[in-house]
C-alpha cells in the first residue's frame, strides 16, 4: 500500500484507515476462518471414513450463506455504501436494467476512493438482496453511456450465469480437497515419510498445505482461462444488448490508463496470471462483434 501503490499514486490510504483495515480484517479472519479451521477439525476427528462429505456439506451451506450476508453485513464494515443519487445516471442504468428484466435492491455508490484512485464495479448479492456497486472514482471519470455499458458487462455476467457456475465451481473445488485430504490422513505411509508414527488431524492440515501447492496452481490457471472467457463473453452480452460498442470501448481505454494496465503482456503471464484478457484484445474482440453485427452470446 505505501510503497508500490504509492510510487504509482494509487494509495490515498492514511495510516489509520490502514491499521482499522488491519484490525478489522484479522478480526473478521479469526472469526470466520476459526469457525471454518475449528469445524474441518471436528469434522474428521469425530466422524469417521465421511467426514469429507459431511464437513463439505456444511462448507457449502456456509459459503452460501456468506454470499447472502456479506454485502449487508460484512461489506460496509470497510466502506461507505451509498444510494446512487437520482439523475441522468440513475435513469439511464435502471432504464437498461428494466429492459434486460433485472430486478435488484439498488444501484449504490462505494467511497473507493478513500483508499485508491483505481475504478471498478460489480455486482454482489442474490435475490432481493443483489445490488450494482459503482466505485466513485469511476463515476467520477466517465461518461453515463459509458457507466452504462459497463453496467452491461456485469449484467452480462449475471445474466449469462457466470456468477452461479463460479459458486458451483468453488463449492466443487472444496469437495475435491476435502476428499483429498481425507485421502491424505488415511495413508500412514505419507505420515511415516514425515517422520511421524501416527496420523494427526492437525498435522494432517500443515503437511497438505504444502503438499496441496502444486495442484492448487493447476486448478488456479484452470479457473483463470474459464474467468478471461467469461470476460469475452460479457463484453459481447453488453454489445448485444446495450448496442454501444465505442462506450465500451472508451471505458475500457479509461480503466487501463487509470489502473495503469500492461498492454501487451507476455501470453505465457496471461495464461499464468490473468484473470482478464489484454485490454487490447478485448478492444479487438469488441470491434469485430460490432462490424459483424449482432451476434449470439
Amino acid at each position: 500500500t505505501f510503497v508500490i501503490e504509492e510510487k504509482f499514486g494509487f494509495n490515498r490510504t492514511t495510516v489509520r484507515t490502514f491499521i482499522s483495515d488491519f484490525l478489522k480484517g484479522l478480526t473478521l479472519t479469526a472469526i470466520i476462518g476459526g469457525l471454518i479451521f475449528a469445524g474441518v477439525i471436528w469434522f474428521f476427528e469425530t466422524m469417521g471414513t465421511w467426514a469429507w462429505l459431511y464437513c463439505w456439506m456444511a462448507l457449502g451451506m456456509f459459503q452460501i450463506m456468506l454470499l447472502f450476508v456479506a454485502p449487508v453485513l460484512i461489506m460496509p464494515i470497510f466502506n461507505k455504501f451509498e444510494p446512487l443519487e437520482d439523475g441522468e445516471l440513475k435513469k439511464s442504468i435502471l432504464d437498461y436494467a428494466r429492459k434486460e428484466n433485472f430486478k435488484m435492491q439498488g444501484v449504490f455508490k462505494m467511497d473507493g476512493s478513500k483508499r485508491s484512485t483505481k475504478s471498478n464495479a460489480f455486482f454482489t448479492g442474490f435475490g432481493r438482496f443483489k445490488r450494482i456497486v459503482l466505485f466513485d472514482t469511476l463515476i467520477a471519470r466517465h461518461t453515463v453511456e459509458e457507466l452504462t455499458a459497463i453496467i452491461a458487462h456485469e449484467m452480462g455476467h449475471y445474466k449469462l450465469k457466470h456468477i452461479l457456475k463460479g459458486i458451483i465451481r468453488s463449492i466443487l473445488m472444496s469437495g475435491f480437497t476435502l476428499w483429498l485430504l481425507s485421502l491424505f490422513m488415511g495413508n500412514q505411509g505419507l505420515f511415516e515419510a514425515f517422520g511421524m508414527d501416527h496420523i494427526s488431524v492437525y498435522a494432517s492440515l500443515v503437511f497438505f498445505g504444502f503438499l496441496y501447492a502444486p495442484i492448487g496452481m493447476a486448478t488456479g490457471i484452470i479457473d483463470k482461462a474459464i474467468s478471461r472467457k467469461y470476460e469475452f463473453q460479457a463484453d459481447a452480452y453488453a454489445v448485444r444488448t446495450y448496442g454501444h460498442p465505442e462506450a465500451l470501448i472508451t471505458a475500457l481505454k479509461k480503466l487501463s490508463v487509470d489502473n495503469l494496465s500492461n498492454l501487451t503482456p507476455h501470453p505465457f503471464m496471461v495464461f499464468l496470471e490473468y484473470s482478464h484478457p489484454p485490454v487490447l484484445e478485448r478492444i479487438r474482440a469488441i470491434r469485430r462483434l460490432a462490424r459483424d453485427g449482432s451476434q449470439k452470446v
